[in-house]
């Protein structure tokens, strides 16, 4: 009858050191990540990392999550001096003049970079999205071992709930290797513009590598995530129309295929950026523009161009306000005649697109 008893009673003493092993670790890690998850619980923290690990990053120590601007600057966070001109090669563009990246060589390097994040001590991970509006915004997030890099990136990316990741279809990862080993840092090219770093994006993967300090370009940045973004905003509905020109009125209202007709041709200050996108894009042109023209027109969307320049200078905040309540007011100026600077900027448009797309142009798309 002893026997079993002490048998129990060991097994019993084994179960109970097991448990406070356990209750032990767990205050560790959580002692290590309190600082930055004041008011979350345990099960979180451990689902933060189990995130990261599935983006191919080991914690090792502590991790910082979304974290405000000035706890960033207390952990050593400061405004550096902004960069230009930084290498961006993108996997996945049809907008030529980019370099590539092969997916072996970003496969090999986003490893590389991974491998790096996972041996050092502190990460700081922060959420955001690209676009304002929920229903249409990209979510982000950025895992860097730079605070400063996540402090620049926090200007740049609109704030978002937590746990709003997770719940995202196709979130976006940004790696911010700003450490790694001049080795890596010289893997996809060498010379005075890769001095600083570099950036490498993969369209099919939703990933953007920042390596060195490439993310204090904040121009090369905001291309890079238009590009990484373009696939989810336009699927969500989210489209772009800026423009400006001194030929045309302050304000015109427009029909489904002349708003298409004008965003494809993208005439911004005597030139022509098909989709006003200069940057690098995974979409078609003709396809953005056929999304546009489609979504006003089964939606029955009333569409106005406003002119931003007036006599060669840009328009003020005042002026805005004034067209913006001529369009409430439906009281838009009658124009039966056209200006002759009118017609000379509809052969441009003419010239151009036929030169660019040719066959390719929709019918309904008109000047």
């Amino acid at each position: 009858m002893l026997g079993p008893l002490r048998r129990a009673a060991v097994a019993a003493g084994a179960a109970s050191a097991s448990a406070a092993s356990l209750r032990q670790f767990q205050c560790a890690y959580h002692r290590s990540n309190e600082r930055l998850l004041p008011c979350r619980d345990q099960e979180v923290s451990y689902g933060l990392n189990w995130a990261i690990a599935g983006r191919g990053v080991v914690v090792k120590d502590k991790v910082f999550y979304n974290l405000e601007k000035s706890e960033l600057q207390k952990g050593g966070a400061a405004y550096t001096e902004c960069l230009s001109g930084i290498p961006l090669h993108v996997r996945g563009n049809v907008i030529s003049g980019i370099p590539d990246v092969s997916r072996a060589q970003f496969a090999k390097l986003l490893k590389l970079v991974t491998f790096h994040l996972s041996s050092i001590s502190s990460l700081y991970v922060q959420d955001g999205a690209v676009g304002s509006s929920v229903e249409c915004d990209a979510k982000v997030r950025v895992i860097s071992d730079n605070p400063s890099a996540v402090l620049l990136l926090s200007n740049i990316l609109w704030k978002t709930p937590d746990r709003s990741i997770s719940h995202d279809t196709c979130p976006l990862t940004i790696y911010v290797a700003s450490s790694i080993s001049a080795n890596v840092r010289n893997s996809l090219g060498s010379g005075s513009q890769y001095a600083n770093g570099f950036a490498a994006a993969d369209i099919e993967r939703s990933s953007l590598i920042l390596c060195g300090k490439a993310f204090a370009d904040s121009a090369m940045l905001k291309g890079a995530l238009s590009a990484l973004t373009a696939p989810v905003l336009s699927a969500r509905g989210g489209l772009p129309f800026p423009g400006c020109t001194d030929a045309l009125p302050a304000l015109s209202k427009l029909s489904p295929g002349q708003a298409a007709y004008h965003f494809l041709a993208g005439y911004c200050d005597g030139k022509f950026i098909p989709a006003y996108s200069k940057d690098p894009s995974p979409l078609d042109p003709i396809a953005l523009a056929n999304s546009l023209f489609s979504h006003l027109k089964e939606d029955n969307t009333p569409t106005y161009l406003i002119n931003a320049k007036s006599s060669g200078k840009y328009i003020d905040g005042k002026e805005f306000v004034r067209l913006i309540e001529v369009l409430l007011s439906n009281n838009l100026p009658d124009r039966k005649s056209e200006d002759i600077r009118v017609g000379e900027l509809k052969g441009k448009y003419k010239s151009f697109l036929s030169s660019k797309f040719g066959k390719y142009l929709p019918k309904e798309f008109s000047f």
